[in-house]
């Protein structure tokens, strides 16, 4: 349990901050209702999902090489492959847990506000109705929480195993002692 330990607080950590940049871009007016009526969510949602993967991989990176200056500068593929994967299944597990305290208890009132900006935004460029209850019903379902915890799962786990196969190939030692 010892050598999991780094890749688990690791796993923590990329997980609250892609949560505390999600609620940033939210106060900039970069994501969230604001940001739909002053046009700038794609922005924000571009910056987020750069920054979650940017986060994500940096976690892995040193979680890795701590693991191997832990054990003087070696590090077999296999060690490194389970560094990465830890941490990449416990960001994913954090990132659950955060949106579901982000959609329920933070901020419940987010979906039904994003909601309301998409149909003013539709109604402004006169969507027709059918068109635009069916858009809303389909984002009513993309942003509910089971949804969005699922996205997080998956994206930061398969993610995390992409990262995780590069950067062991990179970062395991080439010699034994």
């Amino acid at each position: 349990m010892m050598k999991f330990k780094t890749p688990i607080i690791y796993g923590f950590v990329v997980a609250l901050v892609g949560s505390l940049l999600m609620l940033t871009l939210i106060g900039l007016k970069l994501l969230g209702s604001e940001a739909i009526l002053l046009d700038k969510e794609m922005v924000g949602g571009t910056v987020l999902f750069l920054m979650l993967y940017l986060f994500l991989l940096f976690g892995i990176y040193f979680a890795i090489r701590k693991r191997k200056e832990l054990n003087g500068q070696i590090i077999s593929y296999k060690e490194a492959l389970l560094q990465g994967l830890v941490l990449s299944l416990s960001t994913a597990i954090f990132s659950v847990i955060f949106t579901y305290l982000f959609y329920e208890l933070l901020y419940p009132e987010y979906v039904a506000e994003t909601l309301n900006a998409l149909k003013i935004k539709m109604q402004d460029v006169n969507v027709p109705v059918e068109k635009l209850e069916a858009k809303l019903l389909e984002k009513q379902e993309y942003y509910s929480t089971p949804t969005q915890s699922f996205y997080s799962f998956v994206g930061n786990l398969i993610t995390g195993i992409a990262f995780t196969l590069l950067l062991s190939f990179f970062l395991k030692s080439t010699n034994r002692k």
